[in-house]
């Protein structure tokens, strides 16, 4: 992928909270420097589809992250969030810059509040720390300096609303890309996986998922689902992460 991404204007926030990198996106949104979107499916090169033993891989490795991840909800939306320490919940700032309170669901049924800690009004970057007195699951571990190849397998677990709750999605890491601050990977995201951990497969967060893909299709939804998902059922764009190290930076400044 060739185009490089710039920051635009904050638009209306409906549903749930997505930021979509490229034009015509519902959410705090992004744009394309080219006019028109690049489009990908989960292929990249010769590698799709995953092998059998790939995806048995990202099954373990989801179920294990599923538990850490938890469900955001607020006034005017909600989205994806993480358990990044003990106590303290990680995700976009475009889901809670409205709301200094947010309710939460974890993967095992249990509900309670966070307290918005650090966020950044201005979107840059896309991510905010929640505070919560509840027990919270095992956090996610960050893969500081780590640096991907191109087509290393990646995954993320969030709340695509078009396919269901704690959803497992397969995919493969493109490019970091240094003007933005963003990773950039063929994952299947959809509106609402917004503050989703996006994790290597030895279970390292590498970033924070801030822009996903409209999706338009209805089917049937799932909550807590075992598949691992490669593709949802549409072609999508290539998803933006912020990544681990502006994650680590910024949460050791709001603790």
């Amino acid at each position: 992928m060739t185009s490089s991404y710039t920051r635009r204007g904050i638009l209306r926030v409906t549903g749930l909270a997505s930021v979509f990198p490229f034009s015509g996106g519902l959410g705090s949104g992004w744009r394309s420097e080219s006019a028109t979107s690049e489009y990908r499916t989960t292929a990249v090169g010769g590698f799709e589809p995953f092998p059998e033993a790939v995806r048995d891989r990202a099954r373990a490795l989801g179920e294990a992250v599923q538990r850490s991840v938890v469900r955001l909800s607020t006034d005017s939306g909600g989205g994806s969030g993480w358990v990044v320490d003990s106590g303290y919940i990680l995700t976009n700032s475009h889901i809670v810059r409205e709301a200094a309170s947010v309710a939460f669901e974890t993967f095992d049924n249990r509900t309670g509040t966070a307290t918005r800690v650090g966020f950044h009004r201005d979107l840059f970057p896309d991510i905010a720390l929640l505070k919560t007195d509840l027990e919270t699951p095992p956090p996610l571990s960050l893969a500081t300096n780590a640096h991907p190849s191109p087509n290393d397998v990646v995954l993320a677990v969030g709340h695509p609303k078009m396919v269901g709750d704690w959803v497992i999605s397969l995919g493969r890491y493109e490019r970091y890309n240094p003007h933005s601050d963003w990773i950039e990977a063929t994952i299947p995201t959809g509106d609402g996986n917004s503050g989703s951990p996006l994790l290597r497969m030895d279970g390292g967060v590498i970033g924070c998922v801030n822009g996903t893909t409209r999706e338009k299709h209805t089917i049937a939804r799932k909550n807590r689902p075992k598949t691992v998902y490669a593709t949802y059922p549409r072609r999508l764009t290539v998803a933006s992460a912020t990544p681990a190290d502006t994650i680590a930076k910024w949460v050791s400044r709001w603790r």
